[in-house]
């Protein structure tokens, strides 16, 4: 059954029932992977814009996710593999070639030098998250899946804050590329590789953001592990 998307649900259940609803919320600006238990009406308000067009253009949208994968109906063990391989391998496979095109970018126009020190950090900040996950929160949260314990549960918590403050900061590195990147929008005149990195940047943006929410408002919320 389709559900109507309203004003009343939080962003995360926005999202989460219609996936590309995140494409639409990102070039507003509402942040729907930190602020998850915002509802879309106060997100709609804190950015001047009017509730029934957010609601007209999300309810115009398929409900599929754009690999067509619902993850509503994967189970947690499920969902910790998708993320590795969805976007954790993607990752590794991206930032190294994307690398040296943000650097000549840069290289040919000084203005552009503020996105190429974002992007250092950013790739700095993602690779290391992603290890952290891989080698030490994913096989403990695995375990605590399979086998619930307080223990483990004590063990989790400190881990899970750290992932969902990094979180916050990668966000931050992205709301910030787009402020002076004019929403990945090449100007008049722009180079082909200018064109090139803007339009990757942008694709980053919205494999990560996609990748956050997973994390933060569907596989912590079903094990219990909350926001603190």
């Amino acid at each position: 059954m389709v559900k109507t998307i309203t004003g009343n649900m939080t962003l995360a259940e926005t999202v989460t029932e219609v996936p590309k609803a995140g494409n639409i919320l990102r070039e507003m600006h509402i942040d729907f992977v930190n602020g998850g238990d915002q509802k879309l009406s106060d997100a709609a308000f804190e950015q001047g814009i009017p509730l029934e067009n957010v609601l007209y253009e999300i309810n115009g949208l398929d409900m599929e996710n754009t690999d067509g994968i619902d993850i509503k109906y994967m189970d947690e063990m499920s969902i910790i593999k998708y993320i590795q391989r969805r976007y954790h391998e993607d990752l590794k496979d991206e930032l190294p070639v994307l690398t040296p095109y943000v650097e000549k970018m840069a290289d040919q126009d000084e203005s552009l030098s503020e996105v190429w020190e974002i992007f250092k950090s950013l790739k700095k900040s993602m690779t290391e998250h992603s290890e952290e996950e891989d080698v030490n929160v994913f096989p403990l949260l695995e375990s605590y899946i399979d086998n619930p314990s307080d223990s483990k549960r004590e063990a989790l918590k400190p881990r899970v804050e750290k992932i969902r403050n990094e979180h916050r900061d990668v966000t931050g590195f992205f709301h910030r590329l787009r402020e002076i990147t004019n929403d990945f929008t090449p100007y008049a005149g722009a180079t082909g590789i200018l064109r090139l990195v803007y339009d990757r940047l942008e694709r980053l943006e919205r494999d990560t953001l996609d990748h956050i929410h997973l994390e933060n408002n569907i596989l912590f919320q079903r094990v219990g592990l909350r926001a603190s």
